[in-house]
């Protein structure tokens, strides 16, 4: 007889729901958190800290730019940063302790604080304490990966942990990697007047995003007085906080950079290790833990979702996973994991929002696609908000016209990703979405006009053949 039906590790955006969908089912349930809080790392260091910052960044530039809209200010805008810092630990506070309140609902969900060892296939170590398991869920999360670059001020570094601590703003920062985690931090200090580099081993930023999107944003950030630099080789990262020295080759020029703060942000790590996974005969690698389609780890009775696996990293992958993950431990029929309506959004300025595949990603997969974009330089709105940057591009499979992908560019990209993972899911064509109606002047035209735009382009076609 085990203590539990099902254990549960890591108390983020997949463990937590995968605990409680799991104790709603009627299963007795226990969930395992070093923190000792709900919330994992996207609560506490990552997508809430970042956007409750973004926001006050923000809203401290648009006050900035009101001229621009004919508005005059009686004072320079002021941003009190400590109260900014005061108003996020209270919303991650508020958010983690209502996750708990839901824990403690349920009388047959127990949540311990601890490292959890797995000592053989059905039972773990948590804190001296043993406890064994019918079933599991890994949802261990991941962390900030350091690159294997040299020097004494690479573990000194700022990772995005760091970063929203800090009590005042920088007057100057440095960022090593551009990939999401860089772009949204730079952008936001640089709203707020810090000077900001970029490096970046690659010849663009954002390299696993849509190319023409990613330059959308490369462009932005270079009017906005980021100094990018691409096609960087590093050397020696020296010092400290308040003095670090970055060594870096572009283009055969050796170059050196002095900043007084540095951030690294060059990937996530699964988090893995030490976890005695290879007790429990579970396969893993530093890439993450290995899963089948329905999410089953080399274990039948192990599963694994979110960060921790070698799939997408997002909070919202990681709570969809594990619905999938609790449905395939205890009813009958089974269910697969589908990356083809995967949608995210990036905080950035402009924003992206990506649903399905883009250009690069359907044709590795061996899919005969062609794409068009609506530009905002003609929208409406954009044209209202100043906002004339930006596209909205559909990806469609040749043959049957379906939308397999769409990306979109702009200032509320992400208010646009609901419609667009809709149109993706359901593998509309652009004779659907035209036959919806979208308010004006909204963004949400460009989803109109945008079909509107294939539907005629089609008919001309036919056109000239008859």
């Amino acid at each position: 007889m085990y203590d539990y039906e099902l254990l549960v590790i890591g108390a983020g955006p997949g463990g937590t729901p995968a605990a409680l969908a799991a104790a709603r089912f009627g299963k007795k349930v226990l969930l395992v958190d070093k923190r000792g809080e709900p919330g994992g790392e996207c609560l506490f260091e990552g997508c809430i800290p970042s956007k409750i910052l973004e926001n006050a960044a923000n809203r401290y530039a648009a006050l900035k730019a009101a001229e621009g809209f004919h508005v005059e200010l009686k004072s320079d805008p002021q941003i009190h940063w400590k109260e900014v810092l005061v108003e996020k630990e209270a919303i991650v506070r508020q958010r983690s302790q209502g996750a708990l309140r839901q824990i403690e609902a349920l009388p047959n969900l127990d949540f311990k604080e601890g490292m959890a060892m797995f000592v053989d296939e059905h039972t773990v170590d948590i804190e001296g304490e043993r406890v064994t398991f019918e079933k599991a869920v890994v949802a261990t999360g991941a962390s900030a990966h350091l690159p294997p670059l040299s020097g004494d001020g690479v573990q000194k570094a700022w990772t995005n942990a760091d970063v929203f601590k800090s009590e005042t703003i920088p007057d100057e920062i440095a960022f090593i990697g551009a990939g999401a985690i860089s772009c949204e931090l730079v952008q936001m200090f640089a709203k707020l007047g810090t000077k900001c580099h970029i490096l970046e081993r690659g010849p663009r930023i954002l390299r696993k995003v849509d190319e023409e999107s990613a330059l959308i944003v490369q462009n932005r950030m270079q009017d906005q007085g980021i100094d990018v630099l691409l096609d960087v080789t590093f050397g020696e990262i020296d010092g400290d906080v308040g003095g670090y020295v970055v060594n870096y080759t572009q283009n055969g020029e050796a170059k050196r950079l002095e900043v007084p703060y540095l951030l690294i942000a060059t990937g996530r790590a699964p988090n893995v290790e030490g976890m005695g996974l290879e007790k429990a005969g579970v396969k893993y690698d530093r890439h993450g833990i290995a899963t089948d389609a329905s999410l089953q780890t080399s274990q039948p009775h192990i599963y694994a979702v979110g960060d921790c696996t070698t799939g997408p990293k997002f909070a919202h992958w990681a709570t969809y996973e594990a619905g999938i993950a609790i449905h395939n431990l205890f009813a009958p029929s089974r269910h697969e994991i589908d990356e083809s309506k995967l949608a995210w959004v990036l905080f950035s300025d402009p924003q992206i929002a990506s649903a399905g595949y883009d250009e690069a990603t359907a044709a590795a997969k061996g899919m005969e696609v062609e794409s068009a974009a609506y530009r905002y330089a003609v929208d409406a709105r954009a044209q209202i908000d100043h906002a004339t940057e930006g596209i909205l591009k559909f990806v469609m499979e040749k043959k049957s016209g379906r939308i397999v992908g769409i990306q979109a560019v702009g200032p509320e990209a992400s208010s646009l990703s609901g419609e667009a993972s809709l149109i993706v899911a359901k593998g509309m064509t652009a004779m659907d979405v035209m036959g919806t109606i979208h308010p004006h002047p909204t963004y949400t035209e460009a989803f109109g006009n945008l079909a509107r735009e294939l539907f005629f382009k089609k008919m001309a076609a036919r056109s000239r053949r008859g």
